[in-house]
């Protein structure tokens, strides 16, 4: 490992920077102090090609909420022999406060030479007794075997099965993590949420619950060519909470630009349901009966937000993937 880039090296870095940090606000503030704050450490694998302002701007929106120390490894494609690190800091006021508050934030550039490297220095950055969570930002960890050494470290995986090329292949990354032990999640899953409030609601009503073992099919509307990760994801969501009995499939839509899921049919002899779409509406129709409500659209950071609040692992998720 290269002498300039040692954990040893940047936590020195890190404690001069906050020493910058409170001379400045003593300077400017008159004397309010800068506060540190740190609930875990999020490490961010990405690529090369990744937007970086577009997730600088999300660490940004996440922090309040999820201080953090954010360490950053951009895993370059360089057939060089590439380790390079840097430390700022991620600062904001609560509104009405004159106090600032600040997180640290480490990027560690690499090229594939250095990622045995990686492990021992993620380590000797990580926080003692806090939450460990990575985030696989469109990187699938086939594709770089000695990375895989990092998996050993966090207490929750993140991925984003949305990113990557080719749906089949990442959810056969997030099934094989789930079968290593590993305790992942994927924003796939957590953009089903509306979703399955949504169904799950219809059945709130006890006549409606009653009605549950007359549902002979269910059906999932989806655009494109192939059904999406989500789509996988929720049929083995309906498959553990419909009978058994009930036949299971996909429908390829024309939609505009959008979610990809559409429409979510539940029919049988004398009892149908539906969840749907339109805009930013669900449409739930019950029997003919219809209602709407909000169905908005969910940023990354909003994603994050729900899977960061909750770091144990997700039993129902877990089940729907095995």
């Amino acid at each position: 490992m290269a002498a300039s880039v040692q954990p040893e090296s940047i936590l020195k870095e890190l404690a001069h920077l906050w020493v910058g940090l409170g001379h400045e606000e003593d300077a400017n503030a008159a004397g309010q102090g800068v506060l540190r704050a740190c609930a875990m450490t999020l490490v961010i694998a990405t690529g090369e090609r990744d937007d970086p302002q577009s997730l600088g701007e999300t660490i940004a929106d996440l922090m309040p909420q999820h201080p953090s120390r954010v360490i950053v490894l951009r895993l370059s494609s360089s057939t060089g022999n590439e380790l390079e690190s840097r430390v700022f800091a991620q600062c904001w006021r609560p509104f009405g406060r004159r106090q600032q508050i600040c997180c640290e934030q480490v990027e560690i550039t690499a090229s594939p030479s250095r990622f045995p490297d990686l492990p021992k220095l993620i380590l000797g950055l990580t926080v003692p007794d806090l939450p460990v969570v990575l985030w696989l930002r469109g990187v699938l960890i086939g594709e770089h075997p000695e990375f895989r050494q990092v998996l050993g470290l966090p207490d929750k995986v993140i991925v984003d099965s949305a990113h990557f090329a080719d749906p089949a292949k990442g959810l056969e990354n997030v099934r094989a993590l789930n079968q290593r032990g590993w305790n992942v999640a994927d924003l796939e899953w957590t953009r089903l949420t509306p979703w399955r409030e949504n169904v799950a609601h219809i059945f709130d009503d006890q006549q409606n619950r009653q009605a549950l073992t007359e549902i002979e099919h269910a059906r999932i509307s989806y655009t494109g060519d192939a059904p999406p990760v989500s789509a996988h994801y929720l049929r083995a969501w309906l498959a553990r909470l419909l009978p058994r009995h009930v036949e299971l499939s996909f429908q390829s839509v024309v939609a505009e630009a959008g979610p990809r899921i559409r429409r979510i049919a539940l029919e049988g002899r004398s009892f149908s349901a539906a969840a749907s779409l339109e805009g930013t509406c669900a449409v739930i129709t019950v029997n003919r009966q219809t209602q709407r409500s909000a169905f908005p659209a969910q940023s990354e950071c909003e994603l994050l937000r729900e899977e960061l609040s909750i770091i144990g692992v997700d039993t129902i998720f877990r089940g729907c993937l095995e």
